[in-house]
């Protein structure tokens, strides 16, 4: 292997390890805003070996479609000054589930009724949990 080439292999290495902390940081964030607009039943799973789509997955329960608008609301207004861009949206005013999805973390906000339905942890069971202390301290 030439130069050039272990250059470019730890370059690869290097921005790898630099998307998973950012990846990780959006996420524990975005749990500890749910978290503050009194989101219940928090788990934030991380995915990243499972699938392609996302690394991470935020799945919240709110008690009523204001607070899922609300917490989704504060999510979307809080990262986006720090770069972590929403692709898509999903779910309305009037929504018992809303989704947001910024690439690297799908955001999951829902009622119980939909929650106890849907069963996503039971779904992703494989993926590893994230130790909420850790988004506890997100800043």
């Amino acid at each position: 292997m030439n130069i050039k080439t272990k250059r470019q292999a730890r370059s690869n290495v290097n921005n790898k390890i630099i998307k998973e902390e950012t990846s990780l940081n959006s996420a524990l964030i975005a749990a500890k805003i749910a978290e503050e607009k009194k989101g219940e039943n928090i788990l934030l799973l991380d995915v990243s070996k499972l699938t392609v789509i996302s690394d991470y997955f935020l799945i919240v329960t709110a008690k009523s479609t204001p607070q899922i608008n609300a917490i989704a609301k504060s999510i979307e207004e809080e990262l986006a000054p720090l770069n972590y861009k929403l692709i898509a949206k999903e779910g309305f005013v009037d929504s018992n589930w809303t989704v947001l999805d910024f690439g690297n973390l799908i955001v999951h906000i829902m009622n119980e009724k939909e929650r106890n339905y849907y069963k996503l942890e039971k779904f992703w069971s494989n993926a590893i949990i994230v130790d909420e202390n850790k988004w506890k301290k997100a800043s």
